[in-house]
């Protein structure tokens, strides 16, 4: 279950997951840096293979969230729209800073 509200970053993630997700988690941090320097560069193909990536990958590991704005992103680089890149990149970097990981038995 993924409770993803807007002020509710607990996230319940399947405790097999455990080993794999602070590794995740951080992946996503580096990613707001690639995107951060990718976006000065107007390199939008770029952020647009992060974005597809975490979009993909965030619903796979429980973070529906992260694959929410992975979507965002990737469209706004395809549209090479900045503003809506800047925003969700700042979202993005909340969430990551917000969120508890409560391991569950599924």
């Amino acid at each position: 279950m993924n409770n993803n509200g807007r002020d509710n970053f607990a996230v319940e993630i399947d405790d097999v997951l455990r080993p794999i997700v602070p590794d995740f988690l951080e992946s996503r941090r580096n990613d707001c840096i690639l995107i951060q320097q990718f976006l000065g560069e107007k390199d939008y193909d770029q952020i647009r293979l992060l974005a597809h990536r975490m979009k993909g990958t965030g619903g796979s590991y429980g973070f529906d969230e992260i694959s929410e704005i992975g979507e965002i992103i990737e469209t706004a680089s395809l549209a090479a729209d900045p503003e809506t890149i800047r925003a969700q990149l700042q979202r993005l970097t909340e969430y990551l800073e917000r969120v508890s990981v409560v391991y569950v038995q599924l």
